[in-house]
């Protein structure tokens, strides 16, 4: 199918879509309904956009900040499981343990623990960031290509600059598949850790519209959260076609 098709029906899909929403929800419409048109959402935005605006960034940041801590944490971790076998393993498996927790269950006490401030919310999303980059890099350095490791007993070469050199390089493209799910991770875990205690933040407009019974506000604010998951997503699919080039990934493949 031409691309100009495929994008047409895709179009008229949503189009479509909207016009049954507002449709259905002008049908309904009465004081707390849940069902509201795309209209009143749009409206609803319009008037709350600066408000939305700046309680978006302190979600965005926390989660940023924690992205980049648990992305950090779990290269690291992945290089001394795929270096030291036997504490490795010991280690990958606590990492799982840590993993399996729900989020909601592991951020009332790190908000306990870490108070209301930003640093709990920070904890968390870095805990629900660290564990797709640490099975993708952890994965990708126990299975490359066997020719890499040969070159470098070749060049006679010792694992710090073997792991540089050769070994990142190679691993590069699962490192940047990962953070396709690791970025939105740390947002909605930013989210939910501002549900146990915050001052600002989506997630606390989200409670806030939730308790008030104010179903625009709450619409409006589940879409522009799933909208920003969306461009996150976005964005590192982008640089992931840009950072490598050769990979099936920029060609379009989904290697």
């Amino acid at each position: 199918m031409r691309a100009s098709v495929r994008y047409t029906v895709v179009v008229v899909f949503y189009a479509a879509v909207l016009v049954l929403w507002q449709a259905a929800g002008q049908a309904v419409a009465a004081p707390g309904a849940v069902l509201i048109p795309p209209s009143e959402i749009v409206a609803t935005l319009l008037a709350r956009s600066r408000a939305i605006f700046l309680v978006s960034g302190v979600t965005l940041t926390e989660a940023g900040v924690g992205f980049a801590i648990g992305v950090a944490s779990a290269v690291v971790l992945a290089v001394v499981v795929d270096r030291f076998r036997l504490v490795g393993d010991a280690l990958y498996r606590l990492a799982l343990v840590l993993y399996a927790i729900p989020v909601i269950a592991i951020a009332a006490p790190l908000t306990a623990w870490l108070g209301l401030g930003i640093a709990a919310k920070i904890a968390v999303a870095a805990l629900a960031a660290y564990f797709p980059v640490l099975v993708n890099v952890t994965g990708a350095l126990r299975t490359l290509d066997p020719r890499i490791e040969e070159l470098g007993r070749v060049l006679a070469i010792g694992y710090t600059r073997r792991l540089v050199s050769l070994r990142a390089p190679a691993i590069l493209p699962a490192l940047l598949s990962s953070f396709k799910i690791a970025a939105p991770a740390a947002f909605i875990g930013a989210l939910i850790a501002e549900w146990m205690g915050a001052e600002s933040g989506l997630g606390v407009m989200l409670l806030q519209s939730m308790f008030s019974f104010n179903v625009p506000l709450l619409w409006t604010v589940l879409l522009v959260t799933t909208a920003l998951n969306g461009l996150i997503v976005l964005l590192f699919s982008i640089l992931e076609r840009v950072s490598v080039p050769w990979h099936g990934v920029a060609r379009g493949g989904t290697a």
